[in-house]
């Protein structure tokens, strides 16, 4: 086997379990529910970046945690962000993100796991959800 052939195969594999991942924690994060459409749909008018907040929302996982009716996930152990969002700013949000505080599931360095753009488009999807009224 040829030495392009021998690294040629684990990249393609590589990046057909990336996007197997990816289909899978989108599915996850739209929910199962018969409005799983309608949150992209909602998104659609967002803007660029809280569309992108949308995408960092199922990329993260925040769906596996949080109910947010925008991203059609159904989460059981965080708040609500269907309730809670209304009562936060970006900058009440931008805290609650970095600094969870002591008590909360929430992993502390959530906000070290992403890059500043993605942490400000993920404000900015929960801003533009709550302006909405979504949920």
């Amino acid at each position: 086997m040829s030495a392009a052939r021998r690294v040629w195969i684990p990249a393609a594999a590589g990046v057909a379990v990336a996007t197997v991942v990816f289909a899978v924690v989108l599915l996850a994060t739209s929910g199962g529910s018969a409005g799983g459409a309608a949150p992209a749909a909602a998104t659609a008018t967002l803007g660029r970046e809280a569309s992108a907040g949308r995408l960092v929302f199922a990329q993260m996982g925040c769906g596996g945690c949080h109910r947010l009716a925008a991203a059609g996930s159904s989460g059981p152990i965080g708040p609500s962000l269907d309730d809670a969002l209304p009562h936060h700013t970006r900058g009440s949000l931008l805290a609650k993100i970095r600094d969870p505080g002591t008590g909360s599931v929430m992993p502390g360095d959530f906000a070290r796991r992403m890059s500043p753009a993605q942490l400000r488009a993920l404000v900015t999807f929960l801003l533009a959800t709550r302006a909405r009224g979504a949920g």
